[in-house]
């Protein structure tokens, strides 16, 4: 089939998220036996991917984050190590090679936060690349078809002991809860009105630990626990699946101290999952927060390190970031995005016809990555 995108670069955006209740719910060891269900929403940080054509017989590929670059054919050798090091480029090769890009492009990747930092930019990465060579070729795809070929890339193909709430967030964007189970997965939008909406985003917010974190062996050791039945992790984790319908109904309500308390609770129940969910400075930072006047929180993603994600009244927003900040936390702004992956086509010598207004500008993305974005080398 042919594409009208052939000759021109592809710049494709999607936005990473968070998870406010139910997350470990979405790994198969769980949902397969019990059912998982995950509320989330996505944010506006963003992974982007840009595929360049060109008459070369290779793939270029470039991760700015992992400041790591490929040449060559995007097929994996069997004596790579399909999930680590060489690892920082095995997913975006494994994507070329499920969608049978083998030659003529160059592909750049950047994102928005740290990698490891427990806000799915690797299952991020995954769509908005799939999503840019998916317009290179001519082809579409709807979110839930986005969202399995990421999955089946990242969980069959590379090995990965993750579930899918990345993938299906970042497809389909927006404030949604996702229904898990052996059978598929179920999207319900959760739709808030504007005043809820606005409060909830002047009440979140985000802090950057410093410490970047392999996901791999928390999730690998919750695995374990979920598949041999180990009681204290299968009940932690329907506790944390029941906490979603009352989270669902406390953000539609706009009560901020029900979400607070909510996520407090969750964060509580996650620490039994799995040991190095915590560390001592991230129990200090949480505490320190508490005791500033945050309402609750919990840390992103398997946990370990990353962003802190806290329930601040805006009362006491600058008293929580005074305190945070001696800690050697960062706060990074964000607001809730409403929009799934998509693409921003720019011609040779033509302006993106479609970059989102709070984006960085596709020439800044590719050249600073994580570090300009966030003040470290």
């Amino acid at each position: 089939m042919s594409s009208p995108f052939n000759a021109a670069l592809v710049i494709a955006r999607a936005p990473l998220r968070i998870s406010f209740a139910g997350g470990g719910t979405d790994l198969p060891a769980y949902y397969e036996q019990h059912g998982g269900i995950v509320l989330s929403t996505t944010i506006s940080r963003s992974v982007y991917a840009l595929l360049a054509p060109g008459d070369y017989e290779q793939v270029n590929i470039t991760s700015s984050d992992y400041r790591t670059t490929h040449a060559g054919s995007s097929t994996l050798g069997d004596s790579e190590d399909r999930g680590g090091a060489n690892g920082n480029l095995s997913l975006p090769r494994a994507v070329l090679q499920a969608m049978a890009l083998e030659r003529g492009v160059t592909i750049s990747l950047s994102s928005e936060v740290p990698p490891g930092t427990g806000l799915g930019s690797s299952s991020t990465a995954a769509i908005a690349l799939i999503t840019a060579i998916a317009a290179h070729q001519g082809r579409s795809y709807r979110p839930a078809e986005l969202a399995e070929l990421a999955a089946d890339i990242e969980i069959v193909r590379l090995g990965q002991p993750i579930g899918k709430q990345d993938q299906y967030a970042a497809a389909h964007g927006g404030v949604n809860v996702f229904s898990f189970d052996k059978d598929g997965v179920a999207v319900e939008p959760v739709v808030l009105s504007d005043e809820a909406r606005g409060g909830l985003e002047r009440h979140l917010a985000l802090y950057f630990t410093g410490g970047t974190r392999q996901a791999g062996h928390i999730l690998r050791e919750q695995r374990t626990r979920t598949a041999t039945g180990e009681a204290r992790t299968i009940e932690s984790l329907h506790a944390i699946k029941e906490g979603v319908a009352p989270m669902r109904r406390a953000l539609e309500a706009g009560d901020y101290a029900r979400v607070g308390a909510l996520l407090h609770a969750s964060w509580e129940l996650k620490r039994q999952v799995s040991s190095g969910i915590s560390t001592a400075a991230i129990d200090v930072a949480y505490d320190t927060a508490l005791s500033a006047g945050a309402l609750g929180g919990k840390i992103t993603g398997a946990g370990g390190g990353g962003f802190l994600l806290l329930l601040v009244p805006p009362v006491a927003r600058r008293s929580v970031r005074a305190a945070l900040e001696p800690l050697g936390l960062r706060h990074m702004p964000f607001k809730l995005e409403q929009r799934g992956a998509h693409v921003i086509v720019a011609g040779e010598h033509g302006p993106a016809s479609d970059w989102a207004d709070d984006a960085p500008a596709p020439d800044t993305v590719a050249a600073a990555g994580t570090g300009a974005l966030y003040g470290h080398p």
